[in-house]
């Protein structure tokens, strides 16, 4: 396969280095040949050679999907970025939702639910995800911190996302 990523809006190549959708075509297929598939994952191409010694393109972790992002007050929204900021700060879990809306005024609105850990300052951790997610993203949200086991669980997939902006 030749690996590629591209940015998700345009479709356009991002040089190595850069995040962007993974895209794979397939150089010896001939019968269902696979060109430029897009698999909706966004990743980082490293072109240096492996410390292992190994001289080819590698791929870094996927850090998530485009089919997760969402679309707030005009930025693009992860999912798996709010995650990642949650579990840096110690005191919170790694259960929460997202809950999207829209206020009267046609603004969306975020608001994130997160479970903290027993015997935790709700006040002083809803403050610090507040800032370090306007630090990180850029954009300014409600965190509400909840006592643990508050949110539903779920056995397979977890229901992170609720779009209210659609009902």
């Amino acid at each position: 396969f030749y690996a590629e990523t591209i940015d998700p809006e345009t479709g356009d190549p991002v040089p190595a280095g850069e995040e962007g959708v993974l895209v794979l075509t397939s150089l010896d297929r001939e019968a269902a040949p696979i060109i430029r598939y897009r698999t909706r994952d966004r990743t980082v191409l490293v072109d240096e050679p492996c410390a292992c010694g190994s001289p080819f393109r590698r791929i870094r972790k996927v850090q998530g999907r485009t089919d997760d992002m969402i679309h707030v007050r005009g930025e693009n929204i992860f999912p798996s970025q709010i995650e990642s900021i949650l579990l840096e700060i110690e005191g919170l879990t790694g259960n929460y939702q997202l809950v999207v809306d829209r206020q009267s005024r046609h603004l969306d609105t975020l608001q994130v639910l997160v479970e903290a850990r027993p015997h935790s300052d709700h006040t002083l951790l809803r403050v610090k995800a507040e800032e370090t997610i306007k630090e990180t993203i850029g954009l300014t949200c409600e965190v509400t911190v909840l006592a643990p086991d508050v949110l539903p669980r779920s056995e397979g997939k977890a229901k992170r996302v609720i779009d209210r902006r659609e009902l």
